[in-house]
């Protein structure tokens, strides 16, 4: 059984990396100038390394059954996120236009990667060829992004999509190419033991690569908060009404699918985590893309995130005892 001073210690790490991000943006080491560059470098290359590496020859995602549940219950989760925030918009007293549609996708969608990625591997991953429920993790992040993409585009815009190309970015193209490359038969050319040369010199480049996504990306998230803290005035509406969805009936709803869902020992480790991840940072995006109250999301976030601080080692642990 994992202890919740085990989880603490998971999730410490993480902590620090965050805090770190904060200081090194106040000594004015990591500045707002370079924030573009290094977001793009770590959602179009580092990460999708990380899920090309544990995707491609992953022996779970050869069964068809695996996937469609990973993908299903990332799809599914944030689909139940985006309707217990929107009933607590309306209870809240929010409208079109007040930041009703803004708040329903930011409580809607939960953190689903860089925060999610170091707890999973401290608490689940004993070995480097054990690290196989990174991958359930990433089909299940398909899920979610398809209904950010899509369903969370429609929320904010009223309107059906009208491209398919918001679907097209590194994480969701690496994930696509991981399962090819995996039921081709193709990941064998990249095989990290028994495959050719270049091949496996090309895969331990990929390892390495990826494996600086999400320490780059906690650093960026800390650095982000620290911009973020003291702009903009607390609405204890928006914020309590965030923590709320979030941080109390997600928390409990995604532990009940784990605890009950018909799904393989992976995909419930993978859901246990996720019950206790805050909101995550892209609907602050899409509501600057597409004309949402993007201080609704920020609200939503900053508020979810710190008190996810004190909580992720008690759901986890509370998650482990009960679901698993």
């Amino acid at each position: 059984m994992i202890s919740f001073a085990t989880v603490l210690e998971a999730v410490i790490p993480v902590y620090l990396l965050v805090g770190a991000g904060v200081a090194l943006r106040r000594t004015k080491v990591l500045t707002p100038e370079v924030d573009g560059a290094l977001l793009r470098l770590v959602i179009h290359f580092l990460y999708p390394c990380l899920i090309l590496d544990k995707v491609l020859g992953n022996d779970l995602v050869l069964i068809p059954s695996v996937v469609a549940s990973g993908i299903g219950a990332g799809f599914g989760i944030v689909m139940l996120g985006y309707a217990v925030s929107w009933l607590a918009s309306r209870l809240l007293g929010m409208k079109k236009g007040t930041g009703s549609r803004s708040f329903t996708v930011a409580g809607g969608v939960q953190n689903f990667g860089y925060v999610a990625i170091p707890v999973l591997l401290a608490l689940f991953v004993t070995s480097k060829s054990d690290d196989k429920v990174l991958g359930i993790l990433f089909v299940h992040s398909l899920g979610v992004e398809i209904a950010i993409w899509i369903v969370g585009v429609m929320i904010l815009t009223g309107r059906l999509i009208q491209s398919p190309k918001a679907l097209l970015n590194g994480p969701i193209v690496a994930v696509v190419l991981g399962l090819v490359g995996s039921y081709s038969g193709a990941w064998r050319l990249l095989d990290p033991e028994h495959g050719p040369l270049i091949g496996m010199t090309i895969r331990q480049g990929m390892s390495w690569l990826g494996a600086c996504a999400f320490p780059m990306a906690l650093l960026l998230i800390g650095a982000t908060v620290d911009d973020l803290l003291g702009k903009e005035k607390i609405d204890w509406k928006v914020a309590t009404g965030g923590v709320l969805v979030r941080n109390v009936v997600m928390a409990f709803f995604i532990l009940c699918l784990a605890k009950w869902l018909p799904v393989i020992p992976e995909l419930k480790q993978v859901l246990v985590v996720q019950a206790a991840m805050p909101a995550a940072v892209t609907p602050i995006i899409l509501t600057r893309i597409y004309g949402g109250q993007p201080q609704v999301a920020v609200q939503v976030v900053i508020a979810t995130s710190i008190l996810s601080l004190l909580t992720i080692p008690f759901v986890v642990a509370w998650g482990v005892a009960w679901a698993l």
